[in-house]
């Protein structure tokens, strides 16, 4: 494996940390495996729903009736559509076909009621915004008009304040003259662009329309404007080098960006045709991938950029708010298609785009269903999101010796596999090996804590009780 090791850096640039890449790589076997890592997953994803969406409704709106008044919250809107489906993309959106101008609209209205509906439950009308931020799918794609729209309608129904930070994520094809005045115009101070790659023959793969100047260009005239600009890199792509990949993130750098979130191409079912025609179904890709992720990781790293999400390294401009909410105690108000939300600690899903069309109406905001997170969820949410921040307090550490057991064991197993790192103040941060593993160490935690269930009298038991 190091002949492997040695032909993938052999024309590294100079920048490349590869010492120590070689020795977090080393440090992973025989406990974890590259190929295994896993993404953070939400608690839907640990068990089913138990509440039908009518059911998930009446407890939210039980919920919001009783909640602080001055405890903040954030806003995320999904947008599902795009000027085209591209290839690589694990996303979930879609190209319009016909009547795409009356689509929009009825979607747009669809998201304004949904936001009127929640603005009358409880007090959420009155309680501080901390961020509006829409996602997608391609959220410019909806055009100057509607994006007025969005954004008038939630400075009329909720608390939006001069410190609310307007956010959005878009092509560099969407971000037309404009939008960008538009988007200005209206507050929007944060841009996070899917730039995946700035290799030519690369983003030609791939299906970006826009060259690697036009990526720059639109980045230094929204940076001129005082915005914070993030941006998405991917690893894995078709024809990706390793000097590419780490020339693009000193481009990137050196044009002032002020975050990049860094990626491992998924293959889901939406793009495993694609990712099989383009050869990129290997089981044996992800080393490659693991090592080019470090080479980006430890390069932003030496530049000062520090991690503010497992897989998102920032400057001190970049808070990253949306993402960053749970590590503040927030809540999240989550409207459209597929949009996650959390009260508390009351969880709810929106439906694919005809059912949510289909059902968001009449007094109901179209959920898919909800869930309450038990006792034991409660004790390790704030350990998952330290883990998910990337970083763990003492605090945190006295959790995880609190509600498992042989939890030593495992910090010592994270720390030999050099995962975690000590942060000079009695806890640990995430290093650039362990943003790679962190859903596999939140898997652990669960796992361990699933088994300290039916143990009466344990530390967890105690916990519980406490």
């Amino acid at each position: 494996m190091s002949s492997q090791f040695d032909r993938f850096f052999a024309d590294a640039p100079q920048d490349v940390n590869m010492p120590a890449i070689l020795e977090y790589w080393e440090a992973l076997s025989p406990a974890y495996d590259v190929g295994n890592w896993l993404l953070p997953l939400p608690p839907w994803r640990h068990r089913p729903y138990q509440d039908s969406p009518s059911e998930a409704w009446v407890s939210l709106s039980h919920d919001l009736a009783h909640a602080d008044p001055d405890k903040p919250f954030c806003i995320y809107m999904h947008v599902p559509f795009c000027s085209s489906k591209c290839g690589f993309c694990d996303n979930y959106s879609f190209k319009l076909g016909s009547r795409q101008a009356a689509v929009i609209q009825e979607y747009v209205d669809r998201l304004c009621y949904e936001l009127r509906l929640w603005s009358r439950q409880g007090n959420l009308r009155q309680r501080p915004v901390s961020t509006v931020h829409l996602g997608g799918g391609t959220p410019t794609f909806l055009g100057e008009a509607a994006l007025r729209q969005i954004v008038n309608c939630c400075r009329e129904h909720f608390a939006i304040s001069p410190d609310t930070e307007w956010a959005l994520e878009s092509t560099v094809q969407g971000l037309s003259p404009e939008m960008i005045c538009t988007m200005h115009d209206t507050g929007f101070r944060r841009l996070h662009i899917g730039v995946q790659t700035l290799e030519e023959t690369v983003r030609s793969r791939i299906g970006r329309r826009n060259a690697s100047h036009d990526v720059l260009s639109v980045i230094e005239q929204v940076l001129a404007l005082g915005w914070i600009v993030s941006v998405d890199l991917i690893c894995g792509l078709p024809n990706q080098t390793l000097r590419g990949f780490v020339d693009g993130i000193q481009t990137l750098m050196h044009l002032g960006v002020n975050g990049f979130s860094i990626y491992e191409l998924l293959i889901y079912p939406q793009n495993r045709r694609w990712c099989e025609q383009q050869h990129l179904t290997d089981i044996n890709r992800h080393l490659p991938n693991y090592w080019m992720f470090l080479s980006g990781a430890l390069l932003l790293e030496a530049h000062g950029y520090l991690p503010n999400l497992f897989n998102h390294w920032a400057d001190s401009r970049d808070q990253n708010v949306y993402f960053t909410f749970p590590t503040r105690g927030e809540d999240l108000l989550a409207v459209g298609t597929i949009a996650d939300g959390v009260f508390n600690d009351y969880h709810y899903r929106h439906p694919r785009f005809a059912r949510y069309m289909d059902i968001a109406h009449s007094g109901l905001p179209g959920l898919e269903g909800g869930l309450r997170r038990d006792a034991y969820f409660n004790m390790l949410q704030p350990i998952t999101t330290a883990i998910q921040a990337g970083r763990m307090s003492p605090g945190d550490i006295g959790t995880i010796h609190a509600v498992l057991n042989h939890s030593q064991c495992l910090l010592e197993r994270w720390w030999k596999a050099k995962l975690i790192r000590s942060d000079g103040q009695g806890g640990y941060t995430l290093t650039p090996s362990g943003s790679w593993f962190a859903g596999n160490l939140i898997a652990e935690l669960t796992d361990m804590l699933e088994a300290s269930r039916p143990v009466a009298g344990s530390a967890l038991h105690a916990a519980h009780v406490k």
